[in-house]
């Protein structure tokens, strides 16, 4: 098992997230050119990944 504390493991999820989101973000804008990737998705699943409290907003929005 893993003998490292919670919390760092928490802090390299936090780091992945953010290079995650940069990556979607970068697709999303070649995707808003090359019309076969869907860019706006992955833009907007990027900001979920880096603001997640809009996502809690959407879904209140939207009844879920």
């Amino acid at each position: 098992m893993n003998d490292k504390p919670l919390w760092e493991d928490i802090v390299e999820f936090a780091r992945k997230k953010k290079w995650l989101a940069a990556a979607l973000i970068i697709i999303g804008l070649f995707g808003l050119i090359v019309p076969v990737i869907p860019g706006l998705l992955l833009i907007g699943v990027a900001v979920f990944l880096l603001k997640p409290e809009w996502w809690d907003r959407l879904k209140k929005k939207v009844g879920m």
